[in-house]
């Protein structure tokens, strides 16, 4: 992922009611980028920036919890890496 340009993430799913999410530097500490979904039909999407730092190949991690229409709750985590190489 580039960084200082700004990204979307999409998250698709029919039993979704609603997003709560952050991105959150793991190999430097970056404080934590806020994510605001908005909903699009079944799609949900969130803009966001990440800030460049001294590490060419930064590590995050994206944290989302998911509320779902029957109630329950979803926690997913997943790493990546942004370059401003």
């Amino acid at each position: 992922a580039p960084v200082e340009t700004p990204l979307q993430l999409t998250v698709s799913g029919e039993d979704i009611a609603e997003i709560n999410g952050e991105i959150s530097g793991l190999s430097m500490y970056m404080g934590r980028v806020p994510l605001k979904f908005s909903q699009r039909g079944t799609a949900w999407q969130a803009e966001f920036l990440l800030g460049a730092c001294s590490d060419p190949k930064m590590l995050w991690q994206v944290e989302l919890e998911l509320t779902l229409t029957d109630g329950k709750k979803r926690l997913l985590k997943q790493q990546f890496h942004s370059s401003w190489q």
